[in-house]
């Protein structure tokens, strides 16, 4: 994250947390903002908050503070239509729900749409940093706010370049992301942009997902480094292509929900079938033996 872009996210939550302090002070109404109770279950979200996850412990231990000493500041909502959306403040509020508490202090007023995306940014970057993946989402949901790229990597003080490495997640496959959305810390934008690279440089390749399975089913199991995975994947590839080349048939990799549990390979001289035990249970290997030898016998009876 670059110092600029946490200077500008800074400023923004002074500004938000000033908004508090003014609201503490005083409960009176003001135009286009007001210091009030608000039903927890009638608060939604902020619609562009970039964390994935809010960690179950974390939330208890605010919420054993907050049952302690009381709310210090209210959380900041906008209101759309006959509900409210959060714009700082989500883990204050999802501690009053673990407290079952009926209502909360709330400062609403009217918010943009750009200003809810910063919010969002700026309260959880006070916090922790946020991982790759999630700054890249809340780069997606404000992009239509600026005329172009350009100028969204200017006005938060990004390297262009820098910046398009937050976007490569977008092109990885679906079954990459779906664990992203779990874990963002899995991968980084540097990692995410050379896949990205990668994937289109061997567009037209028959191996290349299979490779790309097998490397992301080892990054899962903690075998394999993700600054490595697209190291492993070439080298994968040339390996495929050399033996393609000298007449072998390549190896096909068997994977189920992302995970390699197998391996079929076949040389001029033999078939060699390799599954893990756990995934066949014992009375299928006579089942499995069976289909071999009649598969077998069809294919010499044609002889």
């Amino acid at each position: 994250m670059s110092k600029d872009l946490k200077k500008l996210l800074a400023e923004k939550l002074q500004q938000n947390n000033q908004r508090h302090v003014d609201a503490n002070q005083s409960v009176e109404f003001k135009e286009g903002r007001e210091y009030t109770l608000v039903p927890v279950n009638n608060i939604e979200p902020n619609p562009y908050q970039p964390r994935r996850i809010f960690p179950q412990a974390e939330l208890e231990q605010l919420a054993t503070s907050i049952s302690e000493i009381g709310l210090l500041e209210p959380i900041l909502l906008r209101k759309v239509d006959n509900h409210y959306q959060i714009a700082a403040g989500e883990r204050r509020w999802r501690a009053y729900k673990l407290l079952n508490k009926t209502s909360i202090e709330a400062l609403v007023t009217s918010i943009t749409d750009s200003d809810m995306a910063v919010f969002a940014l700026a309260e959880n970057i006070d916090r922790a940093d946020l991982t790759d993946y999630e700054i890249g989402l809340a780069l997606r949901q404000i992009e239509n706010v600026f005329p172009s790229k350009t100028k969204l990597a200017e006005s938060l003080g990004f390297n262009r370049e820098d910046m398009y490495r937050y976007f490569a997640f977008d092109d990885l496959p679906e079954f990459i992301r779906n664990d992203l959305n779990n874990n963002p810390k899995l991968l980084s934008r540097s990692a995410a942009s050379d896949i990205k690279r990668l994937l289109k440089q061997q567009e037209n390749s028959p191996f290349f997902n299979t490779c790309l399975v097998e490397a992301w089913s080892l990054l899962l199991a903690n075998e394999l480094d993700q600054t490595k995975i697209t190291a492993y994947i070439s080298k994968k590839l040339a390996a495929l292509s050399e033996s393609t080349a000298g007449g072998s048939v390549h190896t096909h990799h068997f994977i189920s929900a992302g995970k390699k549990i197998g391996n079929i390979s076949a040389t001029s001289r033999q078939v060699t079938v390799k599954l893990n035990a756990s995934v066949l249970k014992p009375e299928h290997h006579q089942q499995l033996r069976d289909f071999l030898a009649k598969l077998v016998d069809a294919e010499v009876a044609k002889v």
